[in-house]
């Protein structure tokens, strides 16, 4: 016995030196201490909340979405141009947008004009999955008033085109007496 008692003064001393740990983590004045870092509830509660706003996102994305803006961007643009082009030159002949189910082309007098940015022969699109409502010919005089042929209707005041992708469609419209395009 005595031997045992020996072994157990011997970490006595040995325990001695070593800090002594508080059950929590307070000052002498009972200030908590403030710890560095996160816990691994909240490091989870981050990551669920992270991964229900990525499901959603990724629901919402829908790659007709941009080739339905995308080609309804570049028929406006061209509308705008061919109209801007017979603003710029006030003469007999009119500068004009076909439209087809699946594109456009835009001439002058029935002849193609290059391409504005790329200087390319013939002002042109046609699409493989985007579809247009309305064929037709939407003519511009030099004071850049839009006329209409070959079956394009007004419709009221404006005449309206929609342009489709898949499910998802999108409608411009052109202003009858202004020309504006929107």
């Amino acid at each position: 016995m005595a031997g045992l008692a020996d072994g157990h003064r011997q970490r006595q001393r040995h325990l001695r030196h070593l800090p002594r740990r508080r059950p929590f983590p307070l000052l002498a004045g009972g200030a908590v201490i403030r710890q560095r870092g996160f816990t691994l509830i909240e490091m989870i509660a981050v990551m669920v909340i992270m991964a229900t706003l990525a499901v959603v996102a990724l629901g919402r994305f829908n790659p007709n979405d941009y080739q339905l803006s995308a080609a309804r961007d570049e028929l406006v643009g061209a509308l705008r141009h061919a109209q801007s082009l017979s603003l710029s030159h006030t003469g007999a002949v009119d500068y004009q947008v076909t439209l087809s189910t699946s594109g456009y082309s835009v001439t002058q007098g029935g002849a193609p004009i290059p391409h504005p940015v790329t200087g390319a022969a013939g002002y042109d699109s046609d699409w493989s999955n985007v579809s247009l409502d309305s064929s037709g010919t939407v003519s511009f005089d030099g004071y850049g008033q839009p006329s209409l042929g070959g079956g394009l209707t007004w419709s009221g005041n404006q005449l309206l085109v929609t342009v489709s992708v898949g499910n998802v469609s999108d409608t411009l419209r052109v202003e009858r007496i202004t020309g504006f395009v929107r």
